[in-house]
Order: structure tokens, then sequence, then C-alpha cells
């Protein structure tokens, strides 16, 4: 028991991409599918999907389907921390596979009990798409919710949140990239 569970986040419309990220082939294996191989440790794997969809991605962890259309990765973050079993969730985006077993138990590791967000960050940049909350969060984003607030931002300023570098934890800004288009994908082939 690690008293985390990890929360992938699926249900972005990928309209740069043309076809759903999470199912694009890499090393042998799915996004979704390498991504849920590292994150193996926690407690247990969440998918967060659309409305409707996503039953493809069901092997790999247990689907959770967005209520409101349209909210992006506020929704997806609320209704997998509704879901949680533990009170930490460890979110990441399917689309970020860079993401690797070590980084992630280092964020998991960097974790203090007072802590109710922790981001990672690099000088002025912050990740909300990789990232841990805790349950507290609930009320604020329901809030957000009720608000038409999408952006989990906001959450940041009325939560106790906690940012730690990228360096602190080993890696550079690179480890967050975003596989968004046709080319950030063959870019991300071509790596050994």
């Amino acid at each position: 028991m690690t008293g985390i569970t990890a929360g992938i986040l699926t249900g972005g419309k990928s309209s740069r991409m043309g076809c759903d990220k999470a199912l694009l082939p890499y090393r042998g294996e799915t996004f979704l599918a390498h991504l849920a191989g590292q994150l193996d440790w926690c407690d247990e794997i969440l998918i967060s999907v659309g409305r409707t969809g996503g039953e493809a991605l069901a092997p790999w962890g247990t689907l959770v389907r967005d209520e409101l259309e349209g909210f992006g990765p506020v929704e997806g973050i609320y209704q997998l921390l509704c879901r949680a079993g533990s009170p930490y969730v460890l979110v990441a985006a399917a689309d970020m596979q860079r993401l690797d077993r070590t980084f992630l138990r280092a964020l998991a590791a960097a974790l203090r009990p007072e802590d109710r967000c922790l981001v990672p960050c690099w000088g002025d940049l912050i990740e909300p798409l990789c990232a841990v909350y805790h349950k507290d969060a609930l009320p604020y984003l329901t809030e957000m919710r009720r608000a038409g607030v999408h952006r989990p931002r906001a959450l940041f300023s009325r939560l106790p949140t906690r940012y730690v570098d990228l360096a602190a934890l080993g890696c550079g800004p690179e480890i967050m990239e975003n596989i968004n288009t046709p080319a950030d994908y063959d870019a991300l082939l071509e790596q050994p």
C-alpha cells in the first residue's frame, strides 16, 4: 500500500493528433499501457475517459467517466479523486510518454503530509497534468465546475500547494513533454 492512486488522463479530444493518443503504439505497446506500467506500484490505476467511449482502454485500469462535458482536465481530476480509494491521486496525462517509474516514484516520495497539491515545476513553468492531488481538493473542484473554471491551475491558489523543482527530482523539463501532433509523435519515435 502506497496511499496513492494513479490517475491517467485520457479524455482529451486529440484534435491535433487526429486519433486517440492513448492507443498510439510506442515501444511495443500503447501510450496508455506504457504509462500504466510505470505506475503499477500505486494502490490502483484509474483511467479518466470522456462521457462516452474509452472501452478499449479498460485492460489497463478502472475506467472513470466524465460527468460534465467540455471541462477538460478539471473534470477528469475531479472524477478521479471521487473514485480513488487512496487519499492522494498521482495524475498523469497519457500523452506524457517520457514519464518513467523513477521520476513518478520520486514525485510521490517528495509528498509531505501537509501537501494537498504537489506540482512539478521548472523555473516559472508548472505542470498540473502530472501532479499529486489530495481528496481535500474536491470541494474546490466542485466550485470550479459550478463556476465554469476549466484550468486546474486555479486550484493551486485555493489549497495548500507545494511546487517541487524537476532538478530536485533529478530531471529536466523534457520529462514533461506532451505528444500533441503527428510531428511530436514522429520525433518521439526517433528517440532512442
